[in-house]
């Protein structure tokens, strides 16, 4: 079917099949991935935590900070609406079709395979390299007991490596004990974050802070970027650095429906873990972020000199404290560095996780090797995970010149990974909407959906819009100050994703975007996609 006019069933097909009715399928239909689904709604609610609160909120909440207490609580509020449209999206999508790393799967079902491929396979490579990156932080965030324990500074690759091994072995057993992993330290990073928001509180109303860093000079930020004169201008460029911040901080909060294919009951357990994000956003995110503009001044000299993920004492949670009389050396900034490091390692071990279901979602479409596949009694599979792990030891030589220039670039390959994941969410989503028309089936019956479906429409498009606007914003400080490294930092993932989505689409001549007509939304359906008449 190479057009839009002939559906690919009739426009009664949400009904069940009369005897004898025919359904057609794609020509193309891959074999599954045999994973098991094993993770039930406890897991599954930790996993979805899991995603929210990790490195990014506890290091990378540090660069919205300087830009002041309004520009960083708005730029917030902006990206959590973002984040919800995705969110809820793709949940619409999983339940739908709960495949292995269903994420990865939909812009091989809805836009094409050139962009399916393209973005995929940085998708995969990015949780590789991120897995270098927290592998070693988490080496950095252990240097805080190295006055202890010298063994740390003395043997710096053979704990990086002891890590890495822990880390892989832990995903080669059954995905549910990567779920229990996952429950338990999400309950001590939830734990930490309730007790946190109650000690901050404590601080502020004992020692009277109020507003105390809200005044006019610190309101709007300090001038970070001193590329323009003009006050406007600035406000502009500090508006664009906050919203680019906040982006990275949110990233990987779509990665919950990449368990879909290893859920119980996926249709209604994901409903469940994802009906509560926003709220969980506001209280991690919004709340924290506000009680730390009353902790921190924007021009604090541990947020202004870029600070270091290597120094855990650059995390505005403990700057916080700090800040409010809280020795260096107190047992409570010991035990709250404990609890960044353990999210440290859950962070790493879940982009093992994410990154080998990515990477199973297209051997399932046909673009990798078919061994990759193969799983053992208890549906692990266990090449798709040994190959993404090993990516992640390129953090052991990164001190080499020729290994840290391409750790380099393949870090600037991923810069904007996640961002463009959430774009092609929104653009899959759209046309998983018009693939519903177009083949007769009714929205409202849904099993999961919004109730407000114009109001999502809209709000994806406002996403599309404001993300294309963001990566393109990201590097505009080039114009002013060019450098070769911050551009391919800003552009070189968006560069080589149009670059090979068109390369792929002229080899394979196919079109960039298939027709409605082509799409097949009927091989993978739940039978639990609609709800029973």
């Amino acid at each position: 079917m190479d057009n839009e006019e002939t559906p690919l069933i009739r426009p009664n097909g949400q009904d069940e099949l009369a005897d004898g009715e025919l359904l057609l399928h794609s020509e193309q239909h891959h074999e599954h991935v045999n994973t098991k689904r094993l993770l039930n709604s406890r897991h599954i609610s930790m996993i979805s935590i899991g995603g929210i609160v990790g490195t990014g909120l506890f290091l990378g909440i540090r660069a919205a900070l300087v830009n002041g207490p309004i520009i960083s609580i708005l730029s917030y509020a902006y990206i959590s609406v973002i984040c919800y449209t995705v969110i809820q999206s793709v949940g619409e999508m999983a339940c739908f079709m709960p495949l292995n790393g269903s994420v990865c799967q939909f812009q091989f079902i809805f836009l094409s395979n050139s962009i399916g491929l393209a973005i995929n396979v940085i998708y995969w490579i990015s949780w590789s390299i991120t897995l270098a990156l927290e592998i070693s932080l988490i080496y950095s965030v252990l240097s805080f007991w190295s006055d202890s324990f010298p063994f740390i500074k003395e043997h710096q690759l053979t704990i990086i490596f002891a890590f890495w091994l822990v880390l892989t072995l832990f995903n080669l057993l059954p995905v549910n004990f990567y779920g229990e992993i996952e429950f338990v330290i999400s309950i001590l990073k939830i734990s930490f974050i309730i007790c946190w928001i109650v000690l901050s509180v404590y601080i502020l109303t004992s020692r009277h802070v109020g507003f105390k860093y809200w005044t006019k000079d610190l309101l709007w930020g300090i001038d970070t970027i001193r590329v323009v004169k003009n006050p406007v201008g600035s406000k502009v460029l500090n508006i664009m650095a906050s919203l680019v911040s906040s982006c990275f901080t949110f990233q990987s909060i779509e990665s919950i429906a990449i368990c879909s294919g290893e859920i119980h009951d996926a249709h209604v357990n994901l409903p469940k873990a994802i009906k509560y994000v926003l709220a969980r956003i506001i209280v991690f995110y919004i709340t924290t972020l506000f009680l730390l503009t009353m902790l921190i001044p924007c021009n604090h000299p541990q947020l202004t000199n870029g600070g270091s993920d290597d120094d855990i004492f650059s995390s505005p949670f403990l700057i916080g404290l700090i800040n409010c009389g809280i020795s260096t050396s107190s047992f409570i900034l010991s035990v709250f560095n404990f609890v960044i490091l353990v999210s440290m390692i859950s962070a790493a071990n879940s982009n093992i996780y994410f990154g080998s279901r990515c990477l199973i979602s297209m051997v399932e479409e046909g673009y990798f090797p078919k061994f990759l596949s193969y799983t053992n009694s208890k549906g692990v599979p266990y090449p798709a995970i040994l190959l993404t792990s090993s990516l992640g030891l390129i953090s052991l030589f990164s001190k080499s010149e020729t290994i840290a220039v391409l750790f380099n670039l393949l870090v600037n390959l991923c810069a904007t990974s996640g961002l463009i994941m959430w774009l092609f969410i929104s653009v899959s989503y759209l046309r998983f909407l018009r693939t519903l028309t177009f083949n007769g089936l009714d929205y409202n019956r849904l099993s999961f959906r919004t109730k407000y479906p114009r109001l999502l429409v809209v709000l994806n498009w406002i996403s599309i819009a404001s993300i294309v606007a963001i990566i393109l914003g990201n590097g505009v400080l080039n114009f002013w100050n060019f450098n070769w490294n911050n551009f391919f930092s800003c552009y070189l993932t968006s560069i080589i994703l149009i670059a090979t989505s068109f390369g792929l689409s002229w080899y394979w001549n196919e079109p960039l975007l298939i027709p409605l007509g082509s799409i097949d939304i009927f091989s993978e359906q739940s039978p639990f996609a609609f709800e029973k008449q």
